[in-house]
């Protein structure tokens, strides 16, 4: 099999439909461009409506190019936050690619990126996103520790469980790694929604209000 590039569809020389949408919204930015220039024209001078104008455009390439594009988050990983919430569990954001989930049994840091990292098995061990399993899950335990410590300190708090979500085949549905567990989006759900009650309404409560201030 060769590799000849990219396969796109269309004819070639045509206009795809993303270029045709592409052309459609400069078009209506120009116009918003211009009826804001003429506007401010009506009201002061002529002066005016193209200095109006011209920051109207400059606006426009500013969201265009400056503004930062957040990737968007896995569908898999979504469905089985949902999931949880249908369930009784609050999702919380701890950072851009964690969430803390608190809810009838207990709570549960989940490192779970736009893009969950594929786990493989190499002969010497099992690798997470290029980097060695162990490693991500006790940067993860160790992230969940330092939540525990905060939420009470001293000790005699909740337990925070560390889960790392992945993409890839594993051996079973979920894998250990120290305290933490490994496990794709769906398993991941399934093994929270499995464990023992631990929490009532107002234990869950309790524990989201205090974690909130400490969530990055």
């Amino acid at each position: 099999m060769g590799d000849g590039g990219p396969i796109r569809s269309g004819v070639p020389g045509t206009p795809t439909a993303a270029q045709g949408a592409r052309w459609t919204r400069l078009g209506v930015r120009a116009v918003i461009a211009l009826a804001a220039g003429t506007m401010a024209a009506g009201f002061a001078d002529w002066r005016a409506g193209v200095l109006v104008a011209a920051l109207t455009a400059l606006t426009y390439v500013l969201l265009a190019t400056v503004t930062p594009r957040l990737p968007a988050r896995d569908p898999a990983t979504e469905r089985s936050l949902r999931a949880l919430e249908r369930h009784g569990y609050r999702v919380l954001r701890a950072g851009t690619a964690r969430r803390l989930v608190v809810g009838p049994a207990g709570a549960y840091l989940v490192e779970a990126p736009a893009r969950p990292p594929a786990i493989t098995g190499t002969p010497g061990g099992w690798r997470i996103g290029g980097a060695p399993a162990d490693r991500v899950a006790g940067r993860l335990a160790a992230a969940a520790a330092r939540l525990e410590e905060a939420l009470a300190p001293g000790g005699g708090g909740p337990a925070v469980v560390p889960v790392v979500v992945v993409a890839g085949r594993l051996p079973a549905p979920v894998m250990r790694s120290g305290p933490a567990v490994i496990a794709r989006p769906r398993a991941a759900a399934r093994y929270i929604l499995g464990r023992p009650m631990a929490f009532d309404a107002a234990d869950t409560a309790a524990v989201v209000a205090a974690a909130r201030p400490h969530l990055g």
